[in-house]
């Protein structure tokens, strides 16, 4: 029997739940062991029976409710106990936003020296609207008893939950992965796996654009049969707004999604975003924010830190089609935008020229790389924008900006514990004037900020 600390597998314990951890579970303490109980809610007391014993830690699951939250709902969404997807649905919204701004003091207090409770943390801004914010939608296919589907799998397991419609998802979105399901079902395809070696369907990647009511498809596939260039006609003639249908092959079936190329079958290689007074077009694998309303609170907020007066050169570090760094062009003397993903890149640079921004310039490279290269031009940025992905800033990345001396960094995080990890790493360099948490992703664990740090004198 695997046991460690008076636990074992199948015990029922009783555990007052004393915070909400970053993945949204519920963590409460058994004889000083930390017991991870998905579903549970601060200050619940719930008898839990041990599924998992790890190192450190137990997993756990509600068996019975002794003492349940006054801020526990009932979750709207039907496939929310399976799909895993989302992980506060069961958690009243207000409270959300109080959790998400808890999980990041926890990483601050466990990862820096600095004392929380005098931070200027502010509250984290919400929606009201909460439901139906994702403007991309990425869905395996799946050969089932009742014939092609779409849907998920349930977190850590293989097995596949069938979606008709999802909840945080834009309702066009729903409506458009349903139609092309009907249209690849008349057409007889099938989903790759063992059973179905001639089936070609992977995933169906569809992008909806509510300023300009412009839709985007990608199918991703194991192989390309030319059946797909009827299909793409069809979906173009007969579903409302789809401006581009593609096609991109992803032989080692990974977890990147996209294969290496993502060809257009048929109609327009971009659809067009409408930010401010900017158009902003976006190839099928170029990275956008997936909530397009905070995205606008994300780059008002991202501009306000830098406080521009028109005289600034800023990086943006991670700028992906260049969103932020187009609007903070417009506020300063020059702006360097830096990321890796080429497809970005390009539509970046498609970007600037559209909108006839000259002081802008866009670099295809990892940040690791470029920015020692534009301090060694003797390019000293007076404000630096990191938006870097979940596993934070490299190392080198943090001694080049303590190096240089930077005066202003403004932090964009989507990782809380990497964010903590990076600022205990600048502390010594720099001062956090604020952080502010922003709710990109209502209803998941998801925890996104923005800190803005000062050179210290």
């Amino acid at each position: 029997m695997d046991s460690i600390q008076n636990v074992a597998l199948g015990d029922k314990i009783t555990i007052d739940i004393r915070k909400q951890g970053i993945n949204g579970e519920g963590i409460g303490y058994y004889h000083k062991l930390a017991i991870f109980v998905p579903g549970a809610i601060e200050k619940e007391t719930v008898i839990a029976e041990i599924i998992d014993i790890k190192p450190g830690y137990a997993l756990a699951k509600i068996d019975a409710f002794l003492r349940q939250s006054n801020r526990r709902i009932e979750p709207k969404c039907p496939y929310y106990e399976n799909c895993g997807g989302c992980q506060l649905q069961h958690i009243d919204y207000l409270e959300q936003l109080k959790i998400k701004k808890s999980i990041l003091m926890q990483s601050l207090r466990r990862y820096t020296e600095v004392n929380v409770e005098t931070l200027d943390i502010r509250k984290t801004a919400g929606m009201k609207a909460n439901f139906g914010y994702r403007n991309k939608s990425q869905m395996p296919f799946k050969n089932t008893n009742l014939g092609l589907e779409l849907g998920l799998y349930e977190a850590n397991s293989n097995r596949f939950v069938t979606i008709d419609s999802c909840l945080v998802q834009d309702p066009i979105i729903n409506q458009t992965n349903r139609a092309v399901l009907k249209i690849l079902i008349k057409h007889k395809m099938m989903a790759f796996d063992q059973m179905n070696p001639e089936g070609i369907l992977l995933n169906l990647v569809t992008r909806h654009v509510k300023s300009t009511d412009e839709v985007q498809i990608t199918i991703i596939i194991s192989l390309f049969k030319p059946i797909l260039n009827d299909i793409a006609k069809e979906i173009i003639a007969t579903i409302p707004n789809v401006k581009g249908v593609f096609y991109s092959v992803n032989k080692q079936h990974n977890t990147l999604m996209f294969g290496k190329t993502t060809e257009l079958i048929i109609g327009s290689k971009y659809i067009s975003e409408k930010i401010n007074d900017l158009t902003i077009k976006l190839s099928p694998e170029a990275f956008h924010q997936l909530n397009t309303e905070q995205m606008n609170v994300l780059y008002a907020e991202i501009i306000r830190a830098c406080d521009l007066t028109g005289k600034e050169i800023v990086v943006d570090a991670f700028c992906g089609v260049g969103i932020a760094s187009l609007q903070m062009a417009k506020k300063a003397k020059m702006v360097y935008g830096i990321d890796y993903a080429i497809t970005s890149i390009k539509d970046a640079s498609a970007n600037a020229s559209a909108n006839k921004i000259k002081n802008c310039i866009f670099v295809a490279d990892r940040v690791e790389k470029s920015l020692p290269e534009l301090l060694q031009k003797k390019i000293k940025p007076d404000v630096i924008v990191f938006d870097p992905p979940r596993s934070g800033l490299d190392d080198s990345v943090i001694d080049e900006v303590r190096l240089a001396k930077i005066s202003r960094i403004v932090y964009v995080s989507c990782n809380p514990s990497t964010l903590a990890k990076n600022l205990a790493k600048l502390l010594d360099s720099y001062t956090i004037e604020y952080i502010q948490p922003i709710d990109m992703f209502p209803h998941t664990a998801s925890v996104e900020s923005i800190t803005l740090l000062k050179l210290k004198n």
